[in-house]
């Protein structure tokens, strides 16, 4: 399809993927305040079901949001440069704030992280941060991938990494395209006909729905989709699933009139999928919090905080360890692998122990599992780990083995279960529904609302890439802080946000926007003014997609970069 004569400054999808980049702070700044054992920095005293809920609902379609937007303006800039060029913006934007901010942003969120347990006392023994910079720089950890001891991890940049996965492998299939005009012709135009008539139809979202089911069903967990940050490895299934997306967007731009069609659904589209997350997160809360603790199952073997089905149970069973006279030999065997500084946390703990501290217990038995013989010997050689080919079957008989130690106070395998499929697809199935409802509500929002021109979102979707970057160790630091205050949570919770973003949109006005460092991020910089919208750039609206909607008005492409 011919997309020559369309304008290319897309007000609405600026402002939408400025959405879904500041949505992800605002996300993460949530996860302290979700009574759960999902990974955060730390988990704060005022916590409660709303965040759990918020937390579960934005992850449904954010990052599947932006990647929708990165291919509709990858389509962009490849169709305004041509693929050479395109190639150099996105090394450019894309691969130097990956490896640059890996190198600078990696090491602070561990050691954020790493303070989080110091402070909330999942780390049952201590880690000095001067450690932890120490062993990530100087001995190179954070290079070294985890199945051969290291750190290596992607943290929330691995988006930008995936990216870059995506933008090859468009780049080798047009290559590969331009050797048969007939095949790329066919394939085009079925691909044309498709997002047409899903653009043009609300009920192809069951259709979507159904589609994304088989995709999510053999994901790890009941939480979405996977997200891949310990391997520079890419999990495939990932790839492919955010690469449906980007795709989607990539043709979305070869008929971007059909934006228009979101405009008249966006109320019920975006209501519907809100009260549906509502139902969903019940069943997804209830699984986690099931006997069979399976919310996070995907990490299975390995042991984490919510497949401990009975914390009472448990902890007696593991303060018995201490005692060589009455316990099992196997579990006397496991204690004596444990510093003593985490026995005697451990000695210390309580069935009201804290979510945090319940967390340690399982992280440093979890550690334990990756050991050959832990149950057989009282004597490991230091630094012993199974060869990468034994690995699993290490993790696999020494989960079990634990297992039986903690009958009735441990999850086991759910795949073992008879149900767990089955249930898994049709869960799948609504999560997609969900996810598809918020994701074109969302973008159909701001096409109604966001159409034209405005100096102040201009402004936040030239910042939002730069605030996304840098906030995760700033959000961990003040979640930290504040997490023992008496306040109620959601004053803390806007109090945390207004802070970090005050912060964060203050260091891209003053040390970005007009720098080098604005330049590689938005393709360009611009001139310092005191403060934000001053001075701001007014562009004449010379084109749209519709001249009977004001939904489609663009601006003048001279000053679009992407």
């Amino acid at each position: 399809m011919n997309t020559s004569n369309q304008p290319e400054r897309f007000h609405a999808l600026d402002a939408t993927r400025a959405f879904a980049l500041l949505l992800g702070v605002v996300f993460h700044a949530a996860w302290s305040y979700v009574p759960a054992p999902m990974g955060a920095p730390i988990v704060d005293a005022s916590a409660s079901r709303f965040f759990d809920w918020f937390f579960f609902t934005s992850h449904t379609f954010r990052m599947q949001l932006f990647f929708l937007i990165a291919g509709f303006f990858a389509h962009l800039v490849c169709h305004r440069r041509g693929f050479t060029a395109f190639a150099r913006n996105r090394l450019m934007r894309i691969g130097v704030p990956l490896v640059v901010g890996w190198l600078i942003l990696y090491p602070l969120v561990v050691g954020a992280f790493v303070a989080g347990g110091n402070v909330s006392g999942r780390n049952l023994t201590e880690i000095p941060l001067t450690a932890i910079f120490g062993l990530l720089y100087q001995k190179g950890a954070m290079f070294i991938p985890r199945s051969l001891g290291g750190m290596f991890g992607l943290a929330h940049l691995w988006f930008l990494y995936y990216l870059l996965w995506l933008y090859a492998l468009v780049l080798g299939l047009r290559f590969l395209l331009t050797r048969s005009e007939t095949v790329a012709d066919r394939l085009r135009g079925w691909a044309d006909g498709g997002v047409n008539r899903v653009m043009r139809s609300p009920v192809s979202i069951v259709l979507l729905a159904v589609g994304m089911g088989v995709f999510l069903w053999p994901m790890h967990g009941w939480f979405g989709v996977d997200t891949p940050l310990t391997s520079a490895v890419p999990s495939i299934p990932v790839l492919v699933f955010y690469g449906s997306f980007f795709v989607f967007g990539w043709f979305i731009h070869r008929q971007a009139h059909l934006l228009t069609n979101l405009v008249r659904h966006w109320r019920w589209q975006l209501a519907l999928g809100l009260v549906l997350s509502i139902p969903l997160f019940g069943v997804f809360k209830g699984l986690r919090e099931s006997e069979a603790g399976i919310s996070m199952s995907g990490q299975y073997p390995k042991l984490q905080v919510g497949q401990i089905t009975d914390w009472p149970m448990f902890l007696t069973r593991l303060q018995s360890a201490s005692n060589p006279a009455t316990a099992p030999a196997q579990l006397v065997n496991a204690w004596t692998h444990l510093k003593p500084g985490a026995q005697q946390r451990i000695l210390k703990m309580t069935a009201e122990a804290t979510l945090d501290q319940r967390a340690g217990v399982a992280n440093t038995l979890g550690k334990l599992l990756a050991k050959p013989h832990l149950f057989q010997t009282n004597t490991i050689p230091p630094g012993s780990a199974p060869a990468p080919a034994e690995a699993q079957r290490v993790l696999l008989e020494n989960r079990a083995k634990l297992e039986r130690l903690f009958a009735g106070s441990l999850a086991g395998d759910p795949l073992k279960l008879g149900w767990y499929r089955p249930v898994k697809l049709a869960y799948s199935v609504g999560y997609g529904l969900v996810m598809w409802l918020l994701l074109f509500g969302t973008l159909g929002f701001f096409q109604a609302r966001c159409s034209g021109h405005s100096p102040a979102w201009r402004y936040v979707a030239d910042s939002s890439y730069w605030v996304y970057l840098a906030h995760l160790p700033l959000v961990a630091v003040l979640q930290i802080w504040m997490a023992s205050w008496a306040w109620p949570g959601l004053i803390k919770f806007l109090f945390l946000n207004a802070v970090a973003f005050a912060i964060l949109f203050a260091s891209y006005h003053y040390c970005v926007r007009s720098t080098f460092i604005g330049r590689i991020l938005n393709g360009r910089s611009h001139p310092l003014v005191a403060w934000p919208f001053i001075g701001s750039e007014k562009r004449t609206e010379t084109a749209s997609i519709s001249s009977t909607h004001p939904v489609a008005r663009m601006a003048n492409p001279e000053k679009s970069v992407n």
